[in-house]
């Protein structure tokens, strides 16, 4: 129906070129069908045929989403992506009442039924030209869109002008009324007390560490082409998060439609949509979340709404495509965030949705989930739990490799970095070596951030074989592989960057091993400009690289523990056992910072040494045992404090 209405659009627009080789790949289109579409005489035939071809798939091929995916992704300039995001804009803004989503799960009203016959109501099509040209549908659109944007302006015209503090004088608000948009769109007026935090926040408490504004004016007056690039996709995410705050709000206040679901909005599938960008929502959402709102956890809130809800309704194979599809989304950007728990449990209640069904076409998903929570646990250091994911992934594995076609879908290379993770971890180098290797010969050569992460894991495992020329190699690949894909501004860079840290620290240890580990810091606080796990990792780095090189004259290299340690114990949790990490770091700066003190301060110092030993010795006993890599490495340390200590 989406494409049928918005057909004349779709076959003026469409040139098959920019879609088609996504097409192929998604496995939508054959060669035949390529070449059926390549006949037409024109453009147009061109894409009327492809339009008129791609209904015809049935229910088995989601056909619709990957058409949608390839209009977004398009295999041509800005211009182009631009039209087509026009496009998608029609496909998703058709409003087609559906019995089992549209009215069953949004309307507490059961219609008249004579209104459910009714057609919807359109405007007449315009006339012919005089010159006997047909008008551009897109056309048509901003033209209307004018007439909307007019009466928006007279609305705002009757509106109070409110204070705003970015350029330090009164203006008026462009928000007395907003477009909600999910599965319809609404135009809903904003409430006359509103007042976004985000610029309460941004304005008044620029020396706020959460959300400096001191960071905006940097990337502003930089030459770099590469703060260019991020003051604009910065410029962009603050625009997404105020509408995601204020849908919020409505939601909250109760001024939407019966029956919206937040996680359903576009906005929050616009977020959700562009894992690139993920990184810069952080800042925002740890401001409000300093402030008593939290954004994610009401986004929880409705995806658990949208799976009961989906409990009492038909289970067809495409609600269930589209609810799994929001589920990984929301998980991936909780793991990012850092909330490996909350992320483990929308996990487990996603894989007991699943576990209800028994299709073949949900299998993959299955397999996809159980490696997903395997990925999560091990980030939560409950190995215990990724023991458990892995063997039910197995298990699956198992069941698709049984049917003829299993050999040829399945990728295990994902799993195996997992496993090798988790055996790293748990101190068995020998199978992590070889699991990390298998790794490295199955990940796909298409899934680019699994490469950085399987690369990542292989250094590490390399650095504890005493690989070194190897883990060098594997290392500098990471950096540059993360670099061309992915730019010098996103989160697998950094990743790279600090595995690349470890490896220098810990075997080369010279003068380039501090300057690597200053950029990978320097690269952080640019990337994120808020307090993670990732600044962190990189505090610790610079202070690793001091000490090893007993660059012990400014106590840099104490100070740069102390925020390591500071920001992880903001995030983690008490017991979390990766606060050993910053511990350990911080007890060895401790031991370094007495050493080179005067006698007054030097056994108060120690002491406090062994007091972060202690501290970091209970954990990695709680969570590692009695023997493990660990614990030696715990003993060791405060081996060396007793010795300086006389005791």
């Amino acid at each position: 129906m989406r494409l049928r209405i918005n057909r004349i659009a779709l076959v003026q627009e469409l040139r098959v070129e920019h879609v088609l080789g996504q097409l192929v790949e998604y496995g939508v289109v054959s060669e035949d069908d390529v070449k059926k579409i390549n006949a037409g005489s024109t453009p147009a035939d061109k894409a009327r045929v492809l339009v008129d071809l791609l209904p015809n798939k049935g229910q088995h091929i989601d056909w619709y989403r990957a058409f949608r995916e390839a209009l977004q992704n398009p295999d041509a300039g800005q211009d182009v992506k631009k039209r087509y995001k026009i496009l998608v804009d029609f496909l998703d803004n058709t409003v087609i009442h559906r019995p089992t989503s549209q009215h069953g799960n949004f309307s507490d009203l059961q219609s008249p039924r004579h209104d459910t016959l009714k057609l919807p109501r359109y405007n007449p099509l315009p006339s012919i030209t005089a010159d006997g040209q047909a008008q551009n549908v897109l056309n048509i659109e901003e033209e209307r869109k004018k007439e909307e944007e007019k009466v928006l302006r007279e609305i705002e015209e009757t509106e109070e002008q409110h204070y705003t503090m970015w350029d330090g004088k009164f203006e008026k608000t462009n928000d007395a009324v907003t477009l909600v948009k999910g599965y319809f769109q609404q135009w809903i007026p904003t409430p006359d007390n509103f007042r976004s935090l985000l610029s309460v926040i941004i304005n008044y408490y620029h020396t706020s560490k959460e959300v400096p504004e001191e960071h905006f004016r940097k990337l502003e007056k930089s030459t770099d082409s590469d703060d260019k690039e991020q003051l604009e996709q910065e410029k962009l995410v603050l625009e997404r998060i105020k509408k995601l705050e204020l849908v919020t709000v409505l939601a909250r206040r109760k001024l939407l439609p019966v029956g919206f679901e937040l996680c359903m909005c576009d906005i929050v599938q616009t977020i959700f949509q562009e894992p690139e960008h993920y990184h810069l929502y952080f800042k925002y959402l740890k401001s409000l979340e300093a402030n008593d709102v939290n954004l994610l956890q009401d986004i929880v809130s409705s995806f658990y709404s949208v799976l009961k809800s989906n409990n009492k309704v038909a289970r067809n194979s495409e609600s269930v495509k589209q609810f799994t599809i929001l589920a990984f989304y929301l998980i991936d950007f909780m793991t990012e965030y850092g909330y490996y728990t909350d992320a483990e449990k929308v996990m487990s209640v996603l894989m007991s949705f699943l576990s209800e069904s028994h299709h073949l076409d949900i299998w993959m998903t299955k397999y996809r989930g159980y490696v997903k929570l395997m990925h999560l646990r091990n980030r939560n250091y409950d190995f215990y739990g990724a023991s458990q994911a892995y063997q039910a992934a197995v298990e699956m594995t198992w069941q698709i490799k049984l049917m003829s076609f299993g050999m040829d879908i399945i990728d295990e290379g994902e799993l195996h970095s997992e496993l090798s993770h988790m055996m790293l971890e748990l101190g068995s180098i020998n199978p992590a070596f070889s699991w990390s290797q298998r790794a490295l010969k199955e990940m796909k050569a298409s899934d680019k951030a699994l490469i950085v992460n399987t690369l990542c894991n292989a250094v590490m495992t390399y650095c504890a074989k005493w690989q070194v020329k190897r883990a060098e190699k594997l290392a500098i690949y990471a950096v540059q592989f993360a670099k061309q894909n992915f730019g010098v501004r996103n989160p697998l860079y950094l990743k790279a960057l600090l595995h690349l840290c470890h490896f220098s620290t810990e075997f080369i240890q010279d003068e380039s091993s501090l300057q690597l580990a200053n950029y990978a810091l320097s690269t952080a606080m640019k990337i994120y400009c808020c307090d993670t796990i990732e600044l962190a990792l990189s505090h610790r780095a610079v202070s690793k690289a001091l000490m090893v090189l007993q660059k012990v004259d400014t106590e840099k290299y104490f100070y740069r523990s102390c925020d390591a340690l500071r920001i992880a114990e903001k995030i983690l949790t008490k017991n979390h056992p990766m606060l050993y990490l910053f511990l350990h770091t911080s007890a060895s700066a401790l031991q370094w910072k007495a050493f080179h003190a005067n006698k007054e301060t030097q056994d108060a110092t120690l002491r406090l040494a062994e007091t972060e030993g202690r501290k970091a010795l209970e954990l990695v006993l709680q969570h590692y045992g009695e023997v493990s890599l660990r614990t030696a490495q715990m003993y060791a340390l405060l081996g060396q404090v007793y010795s300086k200590m006389d005791r």
